[in-house]
């Protein structure tokens, strides 16, 4: 179990970059988050599967990126600021447009690991994964 490897990383993002992100979105991303991004922009981890607690499997396809003009993290400021979701801040996507994201509605120093489903209203839109974003990449594993 654990992360392997990253593919596909658009390149190094630096900590410029990640404040002017963090002052967007009014929120300060974890440590261990944005370690990762520094280095892995935009990257598709390998192996890429986890499970959440009720058993069933999901699929972290790639982290959004901070540098790509067709799709970055910037692009999700709205959505943060929708009044359901606001607090919720995407960081990757799954193959099928659905998000990963960290939930800062209920604490704003340690945010929560929540899966939001783009197919469902409300509550039922989100679903806890884990505690944290080293969590999520230790539970990441492969079908194979």
């Amino acid at each position: 179990m654990g992360l392997k490897k990253w593919i596909f990383v658009e390149g190094a993002v630096d900590d410029a970059t990640i404040a002017t992100v963090e002052k967007l979105f009014e929120v300060t991303f974890p440590q261990d988050y944005k370690d990762c991004v520094k280095k892995f922009n935009g990257g598709y981890p390998e192996p890429n599967n986890f499970d959440y607690d009720n058993g069933a499997q999901g699929v972290f396809n790639d982290l959004i990126s901070f540098t790509n003009a067709d799709l970055n993290i910037k692009m999700f400021h709205e959505f943060a600021q929708d009044s359901f979701t606001n607090g919720i801040i995407p960081f990757g996507r799954d193959p099928f447009g659905n998000l990963l994201c960290f939930d800062y509605r209920f604490n704003k120093e340690v945010p929560l690991i929540i899966f939001f489903d783009h197919e469902e209203i409300e509550d039922e839109a989100i679903i806890p994964i884990c505690n944290t974003f080293t969590e999520l990449l230790d539970k990441l594993y492969s079908i194979e």
